[in-house]
């Protein structure tokens, strides 16, 4: 998103004929600009001093020129803003984006400008082409020309601050897994350069960049010394997380401590500094997360199935819910309901689903990452499912024409279903091998600090590696680790190459594995076993102990927020449906009984509950993007799964109750 960003606002400018070097040009217009007030408030300030003393503070010449001075401060002041624009300069750094102020600001502008445009189209087509009367497209017409792209310039102008902000609370869960890199790589090696680019190399961003900045500063003698760069990496990082400020610190103080014992409690200090800080930011988080949700749950979900299901008892009383009527076109039938269908598709399949969405998009903003779940490579068939999807969508299509004389009375499943079957075939087919192989993947992960801690504690008694990984194999028989150790073993045994070639060379086992924390630790447990057995066994026994904190901390995280989401998911397979059904079948018979009295005026049922079908689909995605983001930040393999079981699961439910509603009131 925020490459596609930066593209389009260079896009613009260029559209506009305004070239990205000759912003650049202008910025350093700007600094020769402050180079000169800089110059000025010299001058203002010799000439102060020059008329304090020759002709003394009570002068009138003096208070001229400690005007001049003041007005040439301010001056410099302004200069200085405009040129260096710290803050926006640091946002841009942080996000890696290459954008001026200006490229921002005229994007901004330009959105703003076609947002008008479009909104102000639609308006002039609904006036052309539809029956809604003039005075309710002025009404909600004017309100939308100026909020639509007053909102859409603030989103633009301030994305890169929005983004800055969701990146340092994703951040938040990866540093305890940047501090345990660098004190495995400081326990095989006490050096800080090499814990840095070991860190770098297996962290994700923005961490990685960050850490190579430390390095880069150095390398154009910018700093003087990597134990500044690093130091001033902290102070940087420290300015909105100060535990890591702290752990930092821990790891530079380590190499200043001049025994084993306080070098290694520096250690454990920086990562015990890391957790316990992260884990507090969690529950903070979790804390506030209550009222968030259920606003969330409210706009989202309560409010939709109380429109819903108001909307049969508001035209049973006759009453008009077409909308604002002009004054003396009141009169719209004194006897028949009127339900304006733009109206109800407007609040219940727009309105409430955007705002929930944009209001679930910032709740998010602010939630601290976990550790990221392995990464599957695509290896599905993405055209056959395609192609499977559009035949299903054919086929349903078929039927119905066949058949439709047939249908009336399920109506509108059948082209519910013509949307939600080939659309959730295609989530769950794209998605299920990946699910399934980061399940065994995980399932590894999660077994092997302890399978860690048998190999330290036997490497510790003087067992060689071959020999340590073969019996801890043999006692985690039948496990996905056990299976990963066997191979290892295999490997060593029949190709007869050295540990580093077997796991990590052109056909190594852990070459393509897809979990970074396994491929990382193994690399790890080699380097340290080339040193002193029971030093290097006991190194590894820390680093399984560093291995479970992290799990440990990353179960706690997702446990509490799952907690908050349990509701929202029930309701939106079960819940929703099943009310959505019933008001849906209770529509059917109401407009039974008022065409019988002769009335019109009401929105056709089919109509009408295909707009409730169309909302049920909508709110389950956005209540999976807002409970899967929650439980595990967004992860788009389990995104697409869920969606695809959560859409289909709630139409069947919907439809199920819909046929069940009107074979009741039938049968009543």
């Amino acid at each position: 998103m925020s490459k596609f960003y930066e593209k389009a606002c260079r896009w613009v400018n260029e559209q506009t004929g305004m070239d990205h070097d000759e912003l650049q040009s202008r910025e350093d217009e700007e600094f020769e600009k402050f180079l000169e007030k800089k110059k000025e408030l010299r001058k203002a300030e010799s000439a102060l001093k020059e008329a304090e003393i020759v002709k003394g503070k009570e002068t009138k010449e003096y208070r001229k020129k400690r005007k001049e001075y003041e007005k040439s401060e301010e001056s410099l002041e302004d200069a200085e803003k405009k040129y260096k624009r710290e803050d926006f300069n640091r946002t841009m750094q942080f996000v890696d984006m290459d954008l001026t102020y200006e490229e921002v600001l005229i994007f901004s502008i330009f959105l703003a400008i076609a947002g008008f445009l479009a909104v102000l189209s639609t308006l002039g087509i609904l006036i052309i082409i539809s029956d809604i009367p003039l005075f309710q497209i002025i009404v909600f017409g004017v309100p939308a020309l100026t909020v639509i792209p007053a909102c859409v310039m603030l989103f633009a102008a301030n994305y890169p601050e929005i983004l800055e902000s969701r990146m340092k609370a994703s951040t938040i869960g990866k540093t305890p897994e940047m501090i345990n890199y660098m004190t495995m790589s400081m326990r095989v090696k006490p050096s800080l350069h090499r814990a840095v680019i070991f860190s770098s190399k297996n962290v994700s961003e923005p961490l990685s960049s960050g850490l190579n900045q430390v390095i880069w500063e150095v390398y154009v003698e910018k700093r003087s010394s990597l134990e500044e760069s690093f130091l001033a990496f902290a102070l940087r990082w420290g300015e909105w997380n100060d535990n890591l400020k702290r752990s930092l610190y821990a790891v530079r103080a380590s190499m200043l401590e001049k025994t084993d014992e306080g070098f290694k409690k520096s250690l454990e200090r920086a990562n015990d500094v890391i957790i316990d800080g992260t884990k507090q930011e969690v529950e903070d988080f979790t804390n506030s997360l209550r009222t968030p949700t259920t606003i969330l749950f409210a706009i989202g979900v309560l409010l939709p199935l109380i429109i819903g299901a108001m909307l049969p008892m508001v035209s049973l009383a006759g009453l008009d819910v077409s909308g604002l009527n002009a004054a003396g076109s009141a009169s719209s039938s004194e006897n028949s309901p009127t339900l304006s269908l733009p109206l109800v598709v407007l609040l219940m399949n727009v309105v409430c689903p955007v705002g929930a969405l944009l209001y679930s998009y910032r709740i998010l903003g602010r939630r601290p990452g976990t550790r990221a779940p392995p990464t599957i490579e695509g290896t599905e068939k993405k055209r056959l499912h395609m192609i499977v999807s559009f035949s299903l969508m054919a086929g349903i299509a078929l039927f119905i024409s066949l058949f439709y004389t047939r249908l009336t009375f399920f109506q509108p499943i059948p082209f519910l279903l013509l949307g939600v079957v080939p659309l959730s075939y295609y989530l769950l087919a794209t998605s299920l091998s990946k699910i399934k192989e980061r399940e065994q993947i995980v399932e590894i992960e999660e077994e092997f600090p302890d399978a860690l801690f048998q190999l330290g504690s036997r490497i510790a008694e003087g067992t060689s590696v071959e020999r340590a990984l073969s019996k801890t194999a043999e006692t985690l028989e039948g496990s996905k680790t056990g299976e990963l150790f066997n191979n290892i073993i295999s490997r060593l045994q029949i190709k007869r190459l050295p540990m580093e070639e077997a796991l990590f060379g052109e056909d190594g086992i852990l070459t393509d594995f897809p979990s970074r924390n396994i491929k990382t630790t193994m690399k790890t447990v080699i380097q340290i076993t080339e040193k002193d057995p029971e030093e290097a066994g006991k190194t590894i026994i820390k680093i399984a102990n560093y291995q479970q904190d992290l799990q440990d901390m990353d179960h706690e995280v997702k446990n509490k927020l799952s907690k908050s989401v349990e509701m929202m998911k029930g309701t939106s397979l079960v819940f929703a449906p099943i009310i959505m059904g019933i008001v849906g079948s209770l529509y059917f018979m109401l407009e039974e009984v008022f065409s019988g009295l002769g009335m019109t005026g009401m929105i056709s049922p089919a109509a009408f509950t295909s707009v409730l079908g169309v909302y049920l689909i909508l709110m389950g995605g956005v209540i999976t993007y807002f409970t899967k983001s929650i439980e595990n930040k967004l992860d788009a393999i389990e995104f697409k799964y869920a969606l695809g079981r959560t859409i289909l699961i709630s139409t069947a439910v919907f439809s199920v109750a819909l046929i069940a509603g009107k074979v009741m009131i039938a049968g009543a």
